[in-house]
């Protein structure tokens, strides 16, 4: 016996399914484009700092430069501190790549060789990328870029932590982490202080920088 009505209820099921799978493509084409307009608007801040002050750039500066409407770029960010935000937490991942690369044996005979190496680290990261030194320890980073950062600062230092417990034996303790976070903060404070006073850092301020933060971890580990 023929049941038509049966019939199209498969009929309809699978229409259904075909029309959810076409959403769902439709949906997966949307947010890769959303993706990488997003990646071409940070290659784009990225690109102006390198030849722009950043209090010189715009949100408007932004989008052209990423070929993006200003109009269809506040679906991505809300403001140019927004994208500064974004990008500085892309540029604390080339700190965390950098610290994760093997030590030089010499460099970790001690403790106090092991802390002074991580801020060369630091260092040739800031000279490598000059969007990284007006975002992270520029002397006019915004206050809204530099408050988001001291998160990705803590992950940093979290990182090197497990560095030092690598080679120095150290308490494992919740104390001990947040000291590398403060590490960085100090060190940063005087390399912040060079590009204020002298447009760069210099050797003199980077040994200043190493005895500022020897000086604070040897109260945990001298």
């Amino acid at each position: 016996m023929h049941h038509p009505a049966a019939t199209c209820a498969i009929a309809l099921t699978d229409m259904t399914a075909r029309q959810r799978i076409g959403k769902r493509k439709q949906q997966e084409v949307t947010r890769k484009r959303g993706n990488e307009r997003r990646e071409a608007m940070l290659q784009a801040t990225y690109d102006l700092l390198c030849l722009h002050a950043v209090e010189d750039i715009s949100f408007r500066d932004i989008a052209e430069h990423a070929g993006i409407p200003e109009g269809s770029a506040y679906h991505f960010f809300a403001n140019r501190f927004d994208v500064f935000t974004a990008l500085a937490g892309k540029l604390s991942d080339l700190f965390i790549d950098a610290h994760r690369q093997p030590v030089p044996p010499a460099r970790r005979k001690d403790w106090r060789s092991l802390a002074e190496y991580l801020v060369d680290v630091g260092v040739r990261v800031y000279r490598d990328n000059p969007p990284a030194r007006q975002l992270l320890i520029g002397g006019k980073t915004p206050p809204e870029v530099k408050q988001a950062d001291r998160l990705n600062d803590r992950a940093v230092g979290i990182v090197m932590y497990e560095v030092f417990a690598q080679h120095i034996e150290l308490p494992d303790t919740a104390e001990m982490r947040d000291a590398f976070y403060y590490f960085i903060e100090i060190t940063d404070l005087i390399l912040t202080l060079s590009l204020i006073e002298h447009g760069r850092i210099t050797p003199a301020m980077i040994r200043e920088a190493k005895r500022a933060g020897t000086g604070y971890l040897a109260t945990y580990l001298a």
